[in-house]
């Protein structure tokens, strides 16, 4: 999480969406980061829930929150090739000698494994809880939408960095069988289903409670 009293903002770090880009961008402009936080992937419900009053009152004024989405598939694909580097291999978390076929099939058990522990998007956002969710949701593939945006807001040119990059893969090798790809999008159909709004504009701004 990062407060940009300045733009009158709080960036929540949805994992796997350039966040070690974003804020290596912001912090020159933030009051707030992950090491004061205590957890740099704070979502919308636990943002509302223990931060957003106290960042109201420091900052006199509330802050509008955002927050970058990727396409599921693509964000399942990515922390696969996350847990497929070298650091990783023999630990519990790694995906090495597991195909994405099984990762994805580990990830819908009712009880995954630790290597397919995956967080949903759509709760992060907290549209799973009760809320409110992120005020701005920007699609992961339309960043210069959202460099647009801060760089309004802070009244600067921004540029954002290389950092953080997943091992590269063959694409074939994210390949999904039909029937689990279906399996897939019915189990997630809501995180799916915001993506889609998401995608339509390149940002999605929900309605303020």
């Amino acid at each position: 999480m990062l407060v940009l009293k300045k733009a009158r903002l709080v960036f929540l770090a949805n994992p796997k969406t350039a966040t070690q880009a974003l804020r290596a961008m912001l912090a020159p402009h933030a009051r707030a980061t992950p090491e004061n936080t205590g957890d740099k992937h704070i979502n919308a419900s636990i943002y509302a829930r223990r931060w957003a009053a106290r960042i109201t009152k420091r900052i006199g004024a509330e802050p509008e929150t955002f927050a970058v989405m990727r396409e599921p598939l693509e964000h399942l694909g990515s922390w696969y090739r996350y847990r497929q580097r070298e650091a990783l291999r023999g630990h519990e978390n790694s995906t090495h000698g597991i195909t994405f076929e099984e990762f994805v099939r580990a990830r819908l058990q009712d009880d995954p494994p630790a290597f397919a522990r995956i967080g949903r998007q759509d709760r992060f956002m907290g549209f799973l809880n009760a809320g409110p969710p992120v005020r701005y949701i920007f699609d992961y593939a339309r960043l210069d939408l959202l460099i647009l945006f801060l760089s309004e807001r802070l009244e600067t040119d921004l540029v954002l960095p290389t950092r953080n990059v997943s091992p590269r893969i063959d694409p074939a090798a994210l390949h999904l069988p039909d029937d689990l790809l279906a399996r897939l999008k019915e189990t997630y159909a809501g995180e799916f289903a915001l993506y889609h709004q998401v995608s339509d504009l390149g940002v999605l701004e929900t309605s303020v409670a």
